[in-house]
């Protein structure tokens, strides 16, 4: 995904405003009127009118009897008010990085006594932006979330061409209901700031290597070896995602780095994955935390002809969850970006461990093995050995490689 840049709210140094000033300011010995009257709004940084304004630009609002402004509001949104920039000819501020609940596309300045003046401005939102979902592969009528940024204002969201009922909003994350059929389909989220399709599509087919159904060998079997349960959708005692999963079920989990029915691993098999580097591919797959989790770890380890690759699986290892633990809502998406999984080699002892300088994969088809494995090996919070763990009950499924 894109790195996202941030807006961040500053006048400008002393200089820049002291040469704005004396492009902008008329005479401040001009008499106040009391009834304010805006003629002109400019970006400050350059000597050009504008009618309208992304978030963070900094604009000089001109007129008459503004000295005695005390708030400016755009759309409904009132901006931060500095005195020092307040004259009875000019106002500098910047456009309020805070979505509108009402949009009149106006700028409004008010005074103390409440004398207040308008000019046209529309405030230009951003785009949305989609990092992904809560469940792509969420089955018709369960709730569903877009997880993103920017979502100001909107209006519809699309699974494909059907669009679904919004039952909430915030500026990250857009809670919906998914629609009867349950398509291989993109996302599109639609709002004053534009129109957005996700890159990726929900029930994503293509990229799998291990999803309990399909074989992943040479004989037809669902994995080469492990004994990590696998469980069928009649006997399973939470709702399936999308048919078999592997889970770990179990109580009084031993303080050791390994064990069989914590395993599963493909071998050696062409998974036919699209080529390209891993700084394009993203690692995905669905799990499901029945019981708070909060000890232990799942090592990812992709192997291919250029190597082994690692990653360790651990969320709830944060600052916020470490004391609480992580645990999901039904099933959710995990997105790792496959450039986090970085070649292994051997320590001193022939331990394995992780190279540094960092090396990530070259090419994605050259993959042919995927290694799953929970381990209890890592020292807790305090830097002491791992201790039995009272219980733990994952469920995992849909492991695949797709285009970011």
């Amino acid at each position: 995904m894109n790195d996202m840049k941030k807006i961040h709210r500053h006048f400008y140094p002393a200089l820049i405003l002291f040469a704005v000033f004396a492009a902008f300011l008329v005479s401040c010995g001009e008499d106040e009127t009391d009834q304010p009257l805006i003629t002109n709004v400019r970006v400050a940084a350059k000597d050009s009118a504008v009618t309208a304004g992304k978030f963070g630009v900094t604009i000089a609002i001109q007129g008459s009897g503004l000295g005695d402004v005390t708030k400016v509001f755009f759309n409904d949104v009132e901006a931060e008010l500095n005195p020092t920039y307040v004259t009875s000819s000019n106002i500098i501020c910047h456009v309020p990085d805070s979505p509108p609940t009402t949009i009149n596309n106006k700028v409004t300045v008010m005074t103390a006594s409440g004398q207040t003046a308008t000019y046209d401005f529309v405030v230009v939102l951003p785009e949305p932006v989609i990092f992904g979902v809560y469940n792509e592969f969420a089955l018709p009528g369960a709730d569903n979330v877009v997880i993103g940024n920017y979502f100001y204002v909107i209006s519809k969201v699309f699974v494909g061409e059907t669009q679904v009922e919004i039952t909430k909003i915030t500026p990250t994350a857009i809670f919906f209901v998914m629609p009867p059929n349950a398509e291989t389909t993109t996302v599109t989220v639609v709002g004053e700031g534009g129109t957005t399709t996700s890159t990726f599509r929900l029930n994503e087919t293509e990229g799998n290597m291990v999803n309990f159904d399909i074989p992943a060998t040479g004989w037809g079997s669902d994995v080469c070896w492990g004994d990590t349960e696998r469980i069928n959708p009649v006997d399973s005692d939470i709702p399936v995602v999308a048919g078999r999963y592997a889970r770990i079920k179990q109580t009084n989990l031993a303080a050791t780095g390994y064990q069989g029915d914590w395993v599963f691993s493909t071998c050696y098999f062409n998974f036919g994955l699209a080529p390209g580097p891993a700084e394009d591919k993203m690692f995905k797959f669905e799990i499901n935390i029945v019981k708070t989790w909060k000890a232990g770890a799942y090592t990812l380890k992709i192997g291919s002809s250029e190597g082994n690759f690692a990653y360790k699986f651990k969320p709830w290892d944060t600052d916020a969850l470490r004391t609480s633990g992580v645990k999901t809502s039904g099933w959710a998406t995990v997105y790792i970006p496959l450039s986090e999984f970085h070649k292994m080699g051997k320590d001193g002892n022939g331990n394995d461990i992780i190279l540094e300088p960092f090396v990530e994969i070259a090419d994605v088809s050259t993959i042919t093995d995927l290694y799953v494995a929970f381990g209890n090996a890592d020292k807790d919070v305090d830097g002491k050995d791992p201790k039995v763990i009272p219980a733990h009950h994952v469920a995992l499924d849909n492991f695949r490689i797709v285009d970011k």
